[in-house]
């Protein structure tokens, strides 16, 4: 049956059925593993993602709780397929995080769990589960090293190896991963969490295909991948033809001493987009390096948030028409052992946002602006109210603003585009039960989004009082000195930086920046502030009644209403003075600065 210009070989209707079926059990699976997993990095921040692939390793449905896992996820499958070769069989299930041994990795932090499907003998799907670990080992707990020279200070590369082979469970390699873990009792539980997963996306899978069968199941396989290729050729070819450039940048130093930049060169011709990155600076010697499997992942991210955002399937075909380059070497292509541990935050976003700032230029309408970055860091050390250890990234300081879009305002408190929301805070109750630490303030900080006819999200700040002898933080955060990329022509930047001040608890304040490591005793605050979200189109062309309702929503103050916006409101009242608006608009008009500025 034809749809639109689409030729299916199913009939439509039971396309979707199928296609909400299988999206249906990919979020099984993650809701079975937020209601079984034992760390609260999962049942309460969400960072895992789940996903189904066919037996080639083509991502066929995902739940996107993490986006930036998924794409990578397929180079977990390939790179099984190639170091097992045909002894894959039924009842397998495979462990592995290295993003050098086939590059099947993103970074050692997450562990990807592999479940080969078989009906009739014959291997037909992956159920998959890539979740971010409390600790792997390494030369600082919780996995994220800003000491680390290679990949071997960031934890225990695990190669695809079988912890199920046949169905039986392998004690000795089971036990020996976990031997390499500092937090063995709770991870154990997760590993467990994280098969259980994908053996409800098994047995789910298996009763699809009882009914529906071989034939039905095959059409709708390559109606999916054609299809969803289809649709993406389609938004494509609305791209105008040309070639167009994007940068972004880390606070991370070259060897010259120059901000580590990635550049991106995006050429559209026709129906499909080469997205070349091979101009990014070389390798860093600390964990600002992205892994090819990440890369592939960053750039997966930014093409569905932009041109294929409205294409409802996300699958292996959109990646069809898209051709990536590299250079084997630079911080976008990491080889054997570069370290790679902030891979998946601050580079991914970089990536994402070099690439979005290229778009940006021929559909200014469809491109996210750039988002806010964050300062944040591990905390760890030993609990004095259990005797335990404790290991966990601060994940309440890890909320930056959104960046706008179209004509629409960039999401407050979002994180970053690598989760796209998809990251959930963990109430402060939990964190304060996981940590020695009383949260003082959590909220967002005024005036922190990009001015904008569409005004960015704000940042988030969080403080917290230190309620133990000792804890250590590890830094893991970026924007101490760079800016996001606007990624949008007329997108205004946020106005601060990201800051990080310890405040002694003798009143003495220190402002620690990106400080590799810190050390804070009993009664040290720590303050943490996120950037907010870029802006798009020029701030005095925004709808007063819309800058009013930031006002009166803490969003926006008084004064920024009246200096970036041109809107004049009443102290008192807060109603906008049309008259003085006006006449103020009038002459910020005839003084304001070129867009970008």
């Amino acid at each position: 049956m034809t749809v639109g210009a689409f030729e299916f070989k199913s009939h439509p209707a039971e396309f979707e059925i199928l296609y909400s079926a299988l999206k249906n059990i990919s979020l099984e699976m993650g809701i079975t593993m937020e209601r079984t997993s034992r760390s609260p990095i999962f049942f309460s921040a969400h960072d895992f993602s789940t996903a189904i692939f066919d037996k080639e390793g083509n991502l066929i449905t995902l739940t996107e709780y993490i986006p930036i896992h998924v794409c990578a996820a397929s180079f977990a499958i390939r790179a099984a397929l190639r170091y097992f070769g045909d002894d894959i069989n039924p009842g397998d299930v495979i462990l592995l995080n290295d993003p050098y041994t086939y590059d099947g990795g993103n970074h050692i932090a997450d562990w990807t769990i592999l479940l080969p499907v078989f009906w009739h003998d014959q291997l037909w799907f992956w159920s998959v589960n890539r979740a971010h670990q409390m600790d792997t080992g390494g030369g600082v707990p919780g996995g994220y090293n800003p000491d680390a020279q290679d990949c071997f200070a960031e934890g225990l590369r695990i190669p695809p190896i079988k912890i199920f082979e046949g169905g039986k469970l392998r004690k000795d390699v089971f036990d020996f991963v976990m031997g390499n873990v500092r937090f063995p009792e709770a991870q154990r539980g997760d590993l467990w969490s994280m098969i259980g997963s994908v053996r409800v996306g098994e047995r789910r899978l298996l009763g699809v295909m009882n009914m529906w069968g071989e034939e039905k199941l095959r059409k709708f396989l390559l109606d999916l991948i054609e299809y969803t290729e289809f649709l993406m050729r389609d938004e494509l070819a609305k791209v105008p033809d040309g070639t167009y450039y994007g940068e972004a940048f880390s606070d991370e130093r070259t060897e010259t001493g120059q901000f580590v930049t990635i550049r991106c060169s995006t050429t559209v011709k026709g129906d499909c987009i080469e997205v070349d990155l091979t101009g990014s600076d070389p390798m860093v010697s600390r964990y600002y390096n992205s892994t090819i499997a990440n890369t592939y992942s960053s750039v997966f991210i930014a093409l569905m948030t932009s041109i294929g955002r409205h294409i409802k399937y996300r699958c292996e075909g959109v990646m069809t028409p898209v051709e990536i380059k590299t250079t084997p070497g630079t911080v976008v292509h990491a080889t054997y052992p570069a370290p790679h541990g902030l891979c998946t935050l601050m580079v991914a976003k970089q990536i994402i946002e070099a690439v979005w700032e290229s778009l940006g230029q021929a559909i200014p309408k469809e491109t996210p602006a750039g988002w806010g970055g964050f300062g944040s860091g591990t905390l760890t050390g030993m609990d004095p109210r259990r005797n335990e250890m404790y290991a966990t990234p601060d994940f309440l300081a890890v909320v930056a603003g959104g960046g706008a879009i179209g004509d629409t305002d960039g999401w407050h408190a979002a994180h970053s585009p690598i989760s796209s929301g998809g990251l959930h805070y963990p109430e402060i109750e939990v964190m304060e039960l996981n940590v020695p630490a009383l949260w003082k303030r959590w909220g967002f900080i005024p005036d922190s989004g990009g001015a904008g006819k569409s005004r960015g999200g704000v940042g988030i700040v969080s403080e917290f009082v230190t309620e133990t002898e000792e804890m250590q933080i590890s830094q893991l955060g970026d924007y101490y000195e760079v800016m996001p990329s606007a990624a949008v022509g007329g997108g205004r930047k946020p106005p601060t930086n990201c800051r990080r001040v310890i405040t002694r608890a003798n009143g003495t304040k220190e402002e620690i920046g990106r400080e590799k490591f810190q050390t804070l005793h009993t009664g040290d605050i720590l303050t943490c502030y996120a950037q907010g979200g870029c802006g798009v189109g020029n701030p005095l062309n925004r709808d007063s009644e819309k800058v009013r309702e930031d006002v009166t929503n803490g969003i926006v103050s008084l004064e920024k209403a009246r200096e970036e916006y041109g809107v004049v409101i009443d102290s008192k009242t807060l109603e906008v003075d049309e008259a003085q608006t006006r006449k103020l608009r009038l002459k910020n008009r005839s003084e304001e600065k070129p867009p970008g500025q």
